[in-house]
């Protein structure tokens, strides 16, 4: 397992000093990662270099940022590691967004057709059981 050593100071306020633990793959992943949007490096790159598929390096990069690694992305720029607090900003305020979105498709999708016609056996269901522990 590597470990990568981060400071995090925003703003003036630091955050304690942490390590990362990270698999030997995740290790390699953040290796290929340059700072700085302009020099972002493609899914394809990643993958290709790595000799692995596309969704094995989402996840290595998910995985990563689940621990806390500044990696942003963008689906016309590829990966990067962010170079300054305006990156990072840019890269918040953009997946906020597009969560916002999903989310209103989420919500609209529980209301289709076909999720009436689960409600409606999911109920019916429900009140079978119902029944049968009365009788």
């Amino acid at each position: 397992m590597a470990k990568i050593q981060m400071t995090l100071n925003i703003n003036g306020v630091r955050f304690p000093t942490q390590r990362v633990k990270l698999s030997e793959f995740e290790a390699k992943v953040y290796k290929l990662i340059p700072v700085g949007k302009e020099n972002a490096v493609s899914l394809a790159y990643l993958a290709k270099t790595l000799n692995v598929d596309t969704r094995t390096i989402v996840s290595a990069v998910r995985g990563m940022r689940l621990k806390s690694l500044d990696i942003g992305s963008g689906r016309d720029v590829g990966y990067y590691r962010f170079k300054d607090p305006q990156e990072y900003a840019e890269w918040m305020a953009t997946y906020r967004k597009e969560e916002f979105e999903r989310s209103k498709v989420y919500e609209a999708m529980k209301r289709t057709p076909m999720a009436q016609k689960i409600t409606i056996i999911t109920n019916d269901s429900k009140e079978n059981k119902h029944e049968e522990i009365s009788n």
